[in-house]
């Protein structure tokens, strides 16, 4: 078929008429066509009206004869001889159900009976799904789709970082099933098309990074190149016109440790920790007592507390423990408490017992101890004043992968506590010293989030920081990129105000039971989407749902 032939024809039915919204057309032999394909339609012409084109996404393709029902092939085939040919000839065709997304002329008609359907051009299909009206464009991978001759069209598509990152909207939700390498690496690719397009952003929208390393070595070599990089990755990278690299400006953080000769809690090498740190960009966070009293009730986030003893007993810590106490006088002081408690009608001694002993065992780690000798060279630093210290375009890893659940919760607490804070700027000669402090952006990635924000388990103080991000972080400049292996086990208020669903392969019973997929055209084909195939609904996106692929990610994995 030639390449300027139309496609088919849109046929409006007494049953099935076309309307402003959806239309079906009959599709011409040989022809391929997918759902979620993309196609335009010429109306007819109608004397001086002109009423534009259309462009439209395909949400299903059926075939249809005018066989009465299976009893008559049946017997058409000498009665149920599969190997014999039909002895009465049937009519066939294909026809598609598609959804009208835009027109040329912001006409809202039906879509004329018998209008010639043809293949998109690219420039169509982005302006169809409001591309060209984007500010600040982020590009968020590629359509893959039928052409003519059976050659694949690409169209390269954008999201719009007004509300990806903010100020019109913001945060991103990302599901699906463990082990296909999708959602962490769609994550650090749209972290990297951030960084890379942010240098072309107005003044003062550049954002930060932080992200959570909670699981294995994935997340700890973002600035090395992939040594396995061939030339179809790269050529994918140009598709969504960005440099094939690594992120850039990127500095780890790892939990500190007394034991040599890393002196860290990671899943790296020795060699490798001692490279980045003697590069200047690593460093092994700490926490004394004056950083662990503010954020000590996190220890405790996952242990029953219905008479907010342990609550009392961290208050009275706080109330009644020095900064600069070394953390030895603070343990010799909870054992005496716990021995004969100070103050028996606040908190009786059987709930200082209980602290004394989960207080003892929490802490029994080498993050929590005081600045050693060689704090210096060791890069030995406070985690929440190094956070606050980051600047636009750079990268942070917090590294929590080798810690137990109860202090991973701790830490993250401590990251989005640090990041919550405000920045104090530095006045200048010619500023009032009264001046308010710096607005700036961070994007904060949070894998495992079942994990920080469950759905069920009662009310933790972490949950509710995480639904305060979700719901009003984009005033505080605080822009949550979570994931997770089911939305369902994630509190619904974290993952409602995401502007961005992103939806990898996952269960059967998992896209019923979400009601974010299950509403959502062809939902059924969740269960079975392909490794670097998403299903991506983005505020902007005039369609609502499309199937994306993305690149390779550059960096060194694993």
């Amino acid at each position: 078929m030639s390449t300027d032939s139309p496609i088919g024809r849109v046929v409006a039915t007494e049953n099935h008429p076309t309307s402003t919204g959806s239309f079906r057309f009959w599709l011409a032999a040989g022809v391929n066509l997918k759902p979620f394909d993309f196609v335009q339609v010429q109306p007819p012409e109608n004397g001086d009206l002109d009423i534009g084109r259309f462009y439209a996404i395909i949400d299903e393709i059926h075939q249809v004869s005018d066989e009465p029902s299976p009893l008559s092939g049946f017997i058409s085939s000498d009665f149920g001889n599969s190997s014999q040919s039909p002895r009465v000839g049937r009519v066939v065709t294909t026809y598609a159900d598609a959804t009208v997304l835009y027109n040329t002329n912001d006409i809202e008609m039906p879509v004329p009976h018998g209008s010639r359907v043809r293949w998109p051009d690219e420039d169509g299909v982005r302006r169809a799904l409001g591309i060209d009206e984007y500010r600040r464009n982020t590009p968020a991978g590629y359509i893959t789709m039928s052409g003519p001759e059976d050659k694949s069209i690409v169209i390269s598509v954008d999201m719009d970082a007004d509300y990806l990152v903010g100020p019109e909207g913001a945060h991103l939700n990302i599901s699906g099933v463990s082990g296909l390498a999708t959602k962490t690496s769609y994550a650090m690719f749209i972290l990297s098309a951030i960084q890379q397009r942010a240098e072309d952003w107005p003044a003062g929208t550049k954002p930060a990074f932080v992200v959570l390393n909670v699981k294995g070595a994935d997340l700890l070599r973002l600035h090395e190149s992939d040594p396995d990089l061939n030339d179809q990755t790269r050529a994918d990278w140009e598709r969504c016109d960005l440099e094939c690299k690594p992120l850039s400006e990127v500095t780890y953080f790892y939990p500190y440790s007394s034991s040599e000769p890393a002196r860290v809690q990671t899943m790296l090498s020795a060699e490798e920790v001692s490279a980045n740190v003697d590069a200047g960009r690593a460093h092994r966070y700490f926490y004394d007592v004056e950083n662990a009293l503010e954020r000590l009730h996190l220890l405790f986030e996952d242990m029953d507390d219905p008479a907010q003893t342990l609550v009392s007993c961290v208050e009275y810590c706080r109330e009644n423990v020095g900064g600069e106490d070394p953390w030895s006088a603070l343990r010799s002081k909870v054992a005496s408490w716990a021995r004969e408690t100070p103050d028996k009608s606040r908190i009786p001694v059987v709930s200082w017992r209980r602290f004394f002993r989960l207080f003892g065992q929490r802490t029994r780690n080498g993050i929590f101890t005081e600045l050693a000798r060689r704090a210096e060279d060791y890069r030995q630093v406070s985690l929440s004043d190094s956070l606050c210290r980051l600047q636009p375009g750079q990268v942070a890893v917090v590294d929590i992968a080798k810690l137990p659940d109860y202090l991973q919760a701790f830490v993250v607490g401590d990251v989005i506590s640090a990041l919550r804070e405000p920045v104090p700027s530095e006045p200048d000669d010619d500023e009032e010293q009264g001046r308010s402090a710096e607005a700036r952006t961070v994007v904060l990635f949070a894998d495992e989030l079942n994990k920080f924000a469950p759905k069920h388990g009662g009310a933790r103080s972490l949950t509710g920081h995480l639904r305060e991000i979700s719901e009003r972080g984009r005033s505080e400049g605080i822009i949550l990129f979570g994931a997770e292996q089911f939305r369902t086990s994630v509190d619904d208020r974290v993952t409602g105000n995401s502007g961005t669903h992103v939806f990898g392969r996952t269960t059967a019973v998992e896209s019923q039971k979400d009601s974010e997929i299950r509403l959502r055209p062809q939902s059924r084909r969740v269960p079975f989407l392909r490794k670097g195939e998403l299903l991506v609904s983005h505020t902007r996106f005039s369609a609502g749902t499309l199937k994306l692929r993305f690149p390779r990610n550059a960096y060194r994995q694993g």
